[in-house]
């Protein structure tokens, strides 16, 4: 297991230390963008100056905006204003926050892998779907948050992947077999836990407090073991974007290392007011939401390929 585990003790300074060296940097967009979006009342050209600030993000931006789907017959847009007319602010924020984590989610050896980090790309925007869709239909949290807390819930699982794909991939298989999610695999094998190495992640890119707590927390139901988390509001978010990952798992949207869900916690249904009706009911609309998605997401893929 290399530097990640010495003599059963988990050396997470190390694991830091390795990071700084070997994890992909995340564009200053991201950042910038999600502490924009906690200000309901942003105006559009905030949007604007961040997307001058990346020439390359801007051109493909506009090359989503051109599509068929999009455009239409009308005349070719040539400008981030226009492409803000075209696609409408929901869909600009997803361009862009999916088009800056896009390349962390990247191997260049990823066919020698026992494992397909595409895979988990496609998990991590179906979490971001269904936490967004469910921020929507509960007013519990702002959507588009939810949406990039959904994003890049698991990017620990991508710094694991990153460092020592051997052991990682052990994980990934031993969960599969066992029958249970990769968390329990981590914390039974005593395996860096990808919700840790993720807080790791975060702090060395900088990201705020909402994306650090709901990486670290996305797994734990109760309120007291998340500790420093204190405001109602912010466990919120993290148990809409823990909701958001049952349902993405549930509905079989990639793959992330495993293939069990589990029960979703009753804790978590009783704190943010949900009954198996309501459940079945953002299962439906998210579901639809997929559908409408998987359309944008070609269109990403194809101007950020």
């Amino acid at each position: 297991m290399g530097a990640e585990s010495i003599g059963g003790f988990i050396d997470y300074k190390s694991i830091g230390e390795e990071l700084k060296d070997n994890l992909p940097t995340l564009p200053t967009v991201f950042e910038s963008l999600s502490d924009m979006l906690k200000d309901p009342n942003s105006p559009t050209h905030s949007i604007q100056e961040i997307m001058k600030s990346d020439q390359t993000l801007t051109m493909k931006v506009l090359r989503v905006a051109n599509s068929v789907h999009y455009r239409g017959e009308r005349e070719r847009v040539t400008d981030v204003g226009e492409a803000i007319g075209t696609l409408g602010f929901d869909k600009i924020h997803m361009v862009i926050l999916t088009a800056s984590v896009f390349k962390a989610f990247s191997f260049k050896n990823a066919k020698d892998l026992n494992y397909d980090p595409v895979e988990l790309w496609k998990h991590s925007l179906g979490v971001a779907v269904a936490s967004s869709t469910i921020a929507e239909l509960t007013n519990h949290c702002q959507r588009q948050r939810a949406y990039s807390c959904g994003l890049v819930h698991d990017i620990g699982k991508v710094a694991r992947l990153q460092l020592h794909p051997e052991s990682f991939c052990e994980d990934v298989g031993d969960a599969i077999y066992e029958e249970i999610p990769l968390i329990d695999v981590e914390r039974k094998k005593n395996s860096p836990t990808h919700d840790r190495v993720g807080q790791i992640v975060c702090n060395e890119w900088g990201l705020n407090r909402d994306v650090e707590s709901v990486i670290r927390w996305h797994h734990e139901t109760d309120i007291v073991e998340r500790g420093t988390v204190g405001e109602d509001e912010l466990n919120k978010l993290i148990d809409v974007v823990y909701v958001g990952n049952w349902l993405s798992h549930s509905l079989h949207f990639g793959f992330s290392g495993h293939r069990s869900h589990g029960k979703l916690s009753e804790e978590i249904m009783a704190r943010l007011n949900l009954d198996e009706d309501q459940l079945d009911y953002f299962k439906q609309e998210t579901r639809e939401n997929f559908k409408e998605f998987r359309n944008f997401l070609n269109l990403i893929e194809r101007a950020f390929g």
